[in-house]
């Protein structure tokens, strides 16, 4: 049995390694972003952005309400409420260098995984 358990730890963890964790970072140069809220899920999860005004074009492709934060060091720079399925929505806040947390706050989504970060330089 002591083999059968390490085969199985073994194919678990490459089954794990394979699920992601190393999401490339999407590059915006435009200050447009189109990001989808699905359940559980932020798209881009990794997003860099230059400084200054930056839209969001925010989509709900999930079956759920999703909302849209983005928080940093000095605040809270966008904050749209619930979309419901199928909802759209756009916000642009003028950003400063620095990193930020993008995330879903309707009760635990963020736990479950819609969250991300923004990188502004």
């Amino acid at each position: 049995m002591g083999r059968l358990t390490a085969a199985l730890l073994v194919a678990l963890s490459l089954a794990l390694a394979a699920c992601g964790g190393d999401e490339p970072t999407a590059r915006v140069g435009d200050g447009e972003v189109a990001m989808t809220l699905d359940d559980f899920s932020l798209t881009p999860q990794r997003l860099r952005v230059p400084p200054g005004p930056t839209t969001f074009s925010l989509a709900n492709r999930g079956r759920i309400g999703h909302n849209f934060h983005v928080v940093g060091s000095r605040g809270e720079p966008i904050a749209v409420t619930t979309l419901l399925p199928g909802d759209r929505e756009t916000a642009t806040a003028d950003l400063r260098r620095g990193t930020y947390r993008m995330l879903c706050t309707v009760s635990n989504h963020e736990e479950l995984g819609m969250y991300g970060t923004l990188v502004v330089r």
